[in-house]
């Protein structure tokens, strides 16, 4: 697969799916851009990543929940102010996925094939 980023050798992990489903990203903007879909290491090059589960292929990743109440959950925190819900149709050719974490966050590794134009903000 083509991948929108540089990733670690053995990256995505071996347990990750091909990205099939609708899933919520919390975005910037309305409408959304490419910038919405960055992973935090892409955001944050220098930034050391640390927790539980973190290593360099999921700093490479980008935040997914796969339930909107998880999102908007997790909206309220001060860094995400403001922010809205971006709603996406994900398809084999947009990138490879793997559920992480707590609540139903995913971890998703973009393709080049994923089209940013199919994201509809669903709630502010």
């Amino acid at each position: 697969m083509d991948w929108f980023e540089d990733l670690p050798q053995y990256c995505p992990p071996p347990d990750a799916t091909p990205s099939i489903g609708t899933y919520y990203r919390i975005a910037e903007g309305d409408p959304t851009t490419s910038s919405d879909f960055f992973s935090q290491r892409k955001l944050q090059p220098n930034k050391v990543f640390k927790g539980q589960g973190v290593d360099e292929c999921i700093a490479r990743a980008v935040s997914l929940f796969q339930n909107i109440d998880d999102a908007k959950k997790r909206q309220k925190l001060p860094k995400f102010r403001p922010s809205v819900i971006a709603c996406v149709t994900l398809e084999p050719k947009d990138g490879m996925i793997k559920k992480t974490f707590r609540d139903s966050h995913y971890s998703w590794w973009r393709s080049k094939l994923f089209n940013v134009e199919q994201a509809k903000v669903v709630d502010r």
